[in-house]
């Protein structure tokens, strides 16, 4: 890719940032999503007279009820951003180095036998803060390479989108390892270091949901990791014994000081209990799912603690757990599997005088050993999304998600191997955004060949009202770049951050280069 110019009606000034504005708004209506399963399998058919809703524990009349079946979708359903099903494949880098690269190779084998309507983003966690590998794309190409590598591209896309010829050109190396000393931790020796990565992935896990909330479509965070010793949270040393392999969560304390299996080693976590549960109402007030794959599979002498942590951290967010498996393929297609079918119950919140409320969903009349997972909670108010945050403007840029606030033009100009992009913002919106006298924007522009990304550009633009206030009243704001393309069909994508008010433009053309 050459690039060759930017043109402007506006001269360019240093760059100017404002803090936005943020305001709450207060939730409408409130959507429950259902999985109801048997038999590992989901359960098709049911309508709105097999489901009880309760919030705070009183009798929640349903004025809205769909059934979706992401198997009989049509196509043009599955465009439609609010039916789709969004997965973040989060792995756990400190794990082993087999049990990392086993969930690398089984989400390999998962994007092979995914449909086209499934979105995926890649991220790690550990050692510090999530890191947004690539986010939410239908390009199984840069998906895979994400996989592999665990790294962030070398394009320089500031959306993580794009990709350098090398790394489209299958040159990615070996499959990543965990280079960092600290994963040799003994999970045994709950000591202080340890504890605190813990309390971090925790942390990072939340955070992500809240990133996720203003996202359109239902979103599974599916955390690819053998858990973390739970004696962190409860203080308790679980011995292990031969042949004690059961699946589901843990049964209670009591039973199990019963069998004489339990020992009081420390006290209990009260901060790092409280992290979690501030987690899981994150993600349960975002309406996000927090799904675990184990993925040290079935291992020696294993007890039914080796995955407390897993069931702790999912729990209470309506997510699923997937363990006793070696398969670890076969895992992430039994959760998507089962997670095919989703009820969707909807309300109109009652005034309770609480913030938070609680959600309970009771099955009428159902299959026998069915079980429903939701979101145990709501809350009546949620902070708008962050127009900054790169996750949600890659979304917009990919699935073409409509924005209203400043309107945006693309258009696109061909000569034999090159295509000429520009952006158009009317000038008088511009002046609309002006703050100190100042008004600024960011320009991003992306070419697709269809789901792929293969040439893209970043401008900034600043402008002094004070300056070009008669020429943005009479004419628009244009950036434009040339590319060098080869023959065929593309997409010209535009998206346009302002400054301060962080409102967003976007704009998508179709065009061919001979």
């Amino acid at each position: 890719m050459r690039s060759i110019a930017i043109a402007a009606t506006i001269g360019l000034i240093a760059t100017a940032a404002f803090a936005q504005v943020r305001e709450s708004v207060t939730v409408q209506v409130v959507e429950v999503p259902v999985h109801v399963v048997s038999d590992g399998a989901p359960v098709t058919g049911l309508t709105r007279d097999n489901f009880q809703l309760f919030v705070n524990g009183k009798p929640q009349k349903i004025d809205y009820f769909d059934v979706i079946d992401f198997a009989t979708l049509s196509p043009e359903q599955a465009r439609d951003p609010r039916q789709r099903r969004l997965y973040t494949l989060v792995f756990d880098i400190t794990s082993t180095p087999n049990q990392l690269q086993r969930a690398q190779h089984a989400a390999m084998e998962l994007l092979d036998k995914a449909a086209d309507n499934h979105t995926f983003a890649i991220a790690t966690i550990g050692f510090g803060p999530l890191k947004m590998v690539v986010p939410f794309t239908r390009d199984r190409l840069a998906l895979r390479r994400a996989i592999r590598s665990l790294k962030i591209s070398l394009a320089g896309d500031p959306l993580h989108l794009g990709m350098t010829d090398r790394e489209r050109g299958g040159e990615l190396g070996r499959p990543a390892t965990v280079e960092d000393p600290r994963f040799l931790i003994n999970q045994g020796d709950v000591d202080w270091e340890y504890e605190k990565i813990v309390s971090e992935e925790i942390y990072e896990l939340g955070e992500l949901a809240i990133r996720l909330s203003g996202m359109e479509g239902y979103k599974h965070v599916i955390f690819l990791s053998p858990g973390f010793n739970a004696e962190v949270l409860h203080g308790i040393d679980t011995s292990k014994r031969v042949g004690d392999i059961r699946s589901g969560p843990l049964a209670s304390f009591a039973m199990l000081q019963n069998q004489n299996t339990t020992t009081l080693a420390r006290s209990p976590n009260a901060a790092m209990m409280a992290e979690l549960r501030y987690m899981t109402q994150k993600f349960a007030h975002a309406g996000v799912f927090l799904d675990a794959i184990d993925t040290a599979g079935l291992r020696p002498f294993q007890s039914l603690f080796d995955n407390e942590s897993l069931y702790a951290l999912t729990r209470d967010t309506g997510g699923m757990v997937i363990d006793r498996r070696n398969d670890l393929a076969d895992s992430l297609q039994l959760l998507i599997d089962r997670q095919r079918v989703i009820y969707v119950l909807g309300f109109a919140p009652p005034q309770t005088g609480k913030t938070a409320n609680r959600i309970s969903v009771k099955l009428v009349n159902a299959p026998r050993g069915a079980h429903a997972d939701f979101r145990p909670s709501y809350t009546t108010t949620v902070e708008p999304t962050d127009t900054g945050d790169r996750l949600r403007l890659a979304d917009i840029v990919m699935s073409d998600i409509p924005q209203n606030g400043v309107t945006t033009a693309a258009n696109v100009e061909t000569v034999p191997g090159l295509a000429t992009v520009e952006a158009t913002i009317p000038g008088r919106e511009m002046l609309a955004h002006a703050v100190a006298g100042v008004v600024g924007a960011e320009a991003m522009l992306y070419v697709f060949n269809g789901p792929q990304v293969v040439a893209f550009r970043t401008k900034r633009v600043t402008i002094d009202v004070q300056r070009a206030e008669a020429g943005l009243a009479e004419a628009p704001v244009r950036v434009r770049e040339t590319f060098d393309l080869p023959p065929g069909k593309y997409a010209a994508k535009v998206l346009v951050r302002i400054d301060g008010s962080g409102e967003l433009g976007f704009a998508r053309t179709e065009f061919t280069v001979e």
